[in-house]
């Protein structure tokens, strides 16, 4: 039976995730970014302690300044997917490892907490938000290998967790806080070594096509060229393919005159969300071909880009509306149910690890003990942490692996050892706790990406993706200074601590409600296409 024309269409569009090839190498560089960029949040109480009570901060202080830093993150990842979009992945995480280098070696002429908090709290802020790119583009790169390409990323960060707080410290002793502070910077600036393999993924898709021959060709061709186009320049390319074809048999026959053009309007070619070319619209591509340009007989393919330039204000001000209109859209997906747990949930336990991290170190000195003791607990706990990544990410994979209880007990865990931690107070104990709050906090981030999408599906990613760093950031926002005043008025590290392992809980037991918000989803689904099909009947 022949196939109706949209189904053709359909088989056409069709093309499968590369799971290797070129997205080795992605894993790679995502590897890098990972492994020198997010160390940042872990170590900043081992960075960053020794001058913040030299300058006499109080801890509402320390709070302002780190909550700061990760608030601007989050705001950066909210906006990342239609940054990506705009300019590609590969130009914004460029540009992210790039800044948070710099800003990160001008922080070491700090000399009050106002300067660390434009330096730092903005700056590395900013720089960290647009180089977090990795699992967005390596959910693109792959399907079935999905969780072992999610490994590559768990393991730079888990390395860099554990590594950095021990590295810093060699450094303060050797080279003292602003040298150790410009090395620092000088070894995230290594990260856009990573950013510049980050090729859009139609490149290296395994387009499926049941079109005709000369026609499919001549639509991949356009479609590559647009999206190298895109790549290369943001706004309104023209392009023009030139084929040359051998005519063996017709050498001396008359060209015809027939023509292709082939043009798409108010739609992207995202390497990013196939739900997001409904809600972008950024450039228009017109390809060309005449059988005039069939003239010679190599069989080669030229592509040549002709740019119509507009007033540079203009551009900006167009660009900067797709982006909100493209952010505004995103936060629409927070009305589903599961959407809502999956970003509210994460808004409180990333709030919670994070100022938790922070406050390690303060507490460990508080204790009696020294500012090594403490860089020591922070490591063992990233060595569990880096070692449990590599473990459930692969696992993942695993038909028989259950994703949801695996990463329920994980966040249990982390509450339960927050509290456990408040009542040691022998070195020993604290660095035994940490390590098993390290297996639980690698075994969060290990499934986070992997069960989001698994729930959501790969065509909401960057939309979720979007709304969960809009809501961890207004957690940031208010939670970090929130338990910081809470440390100053109560002259307790140990309450503080509780508050954020009660967030945790809470986090908790919104997952015990995701098997109904996930049957919602569904029932509403349904309703929805019978409603589609009655209205076409």
């Amino acid at each position: 039976m022949a196939k109706s024309k949209k189904e053709e269409d359909d088989t056409d569009k069709d093309s499968q995730a590369p799971d290797g090839g070129w997205g080795w190498v992605v894993a790679a560089g995502v590897f890098l970014i990972a492994l020198v960029v997010p160390m940042l949040s872990p170590s900043f109480g081992i960075l960053f302690s020794r001058q913040l009570l030299e300058w006499r901060a109080s801890s509402t202080t320390v709070a302002v300044v780190y909550n700061a830093f990760m608030v601007v993150w989050r705001v950066t990842g909210v906006m990342l997917g239609s940054l990506t979009r705009e300019f590609g992945y590969r130009k914004v995480a460029m540009t992210g490892t790039l800044l948070t280098a710099l800003c990160l070696t001008l922080s070491a002429l700090a000399a009050s907490p106002t300067f660390l908090l434009v330096s730092f709290s903005l700056g590395c802020g900013l720089g960290s938000g647009l180089s977090c790119v990795g699992y967005l583009i390596l959910a693109q790169y792959f399907h079935r290998r999905r969780g072992l390409a999610n490994a590559w990323l768990m393991a730079g960060a888990g390395m860099g967790h554990f590594f950095s707080p021990l590295l810093i410290r060699c450094l303060q002793d050797q080279y003292g806080l602003q040298g150790a502070i410009i090395i620092v910077g000088a070894i995230i600036l290594h990260g856009f070594l990573g950013a510049t393999v980050f090729h859009p993924v139609e490149w290296h898709n395994k387009h499926v096509r049941s079109g005709k021959d000369a026609t499919s060709s001549l639509l991949s061709q356009e479609k590559y060229a647009e999206v190298c186009a895109r790549d290369t320049k943001s706004d309104n390319v023209r392009v023009n393919v030139q084929e040359r074809t051998q005519h063996s048999n017709d050498s001396n026959s008359d060209a015809s005159d027939d023509s292709l053009s082939y043009k798409e309007c108010d739609k992207s070619t995202s390497s990013f969300s196939p739900s997001a070319s409904d809600d972008m619209c950024s450039a228009t591509c017109q390809a060309t071909l005449t059988d005039k340009q069939l003239l010679h007989s190599d069989g080669e393919t030229t592509l040549v880009i002709n740019d119509r330039f507009e007033p540079c204000g203009v551009g900006l001000c167009r660009t900067a509306m797709r982006v909100v209109r493209s952010v505004v859209s995103d936060m629409a997906i927070l009305r589903r149910p599961s959407c809502l747990i999956i970003a509210l949930g994460s808004t409180l336990i990333v709030n919670g690890e994070a100022n938790f991290t922070v406050m390690v170190p303060f507490a460990i000195q508080a204790a009696g003990h020294s500012l090594q003791t403490a860089a020591w607990c922070v490591s063992v706990a990233g060595i569990c942490s880096f070692c449990s990544r590599l473990l459930v990410s692969p696992m993942s994979d695993m038909p028989w692996f259950n994703m949801r209880l695996c990463y329920m007990a994980a966040i249990a865990t982390m509450g339960v050892s927050i509290i456990v931690f408040t009542f040691q107070t022998s070195a020993v104990w604290q660095a035994g706790v940490m390590g098993v709050w390290g297996v639980a906090l690698g075994t969060f981030y290990g499934l986070n990406n992997l069960l989001m999408t698994r729930i959501i599906g790969l065509d909401r990613l960057t939309s979720i993706y979007s709304a969960k760093n809009f809501l961890v950031a207004l957690g940031f926002f208010s939670i970090g200074p929130f338990v910081g005043v809470i440390r100053d008025v109560s002259d307790s590290y140990a309450i503080s601590m509780w508050v954020l392992a009660g967030l945790i809980i809470v986090s908790f037991v919104l997952w015990l409600f995701m098997p109904a918000a996930v049957a919602h989803d569904k029932r509403i689904a349904a309703t929805h296409r019978e409603q589609e099909a009655t209205a076409q009947a």
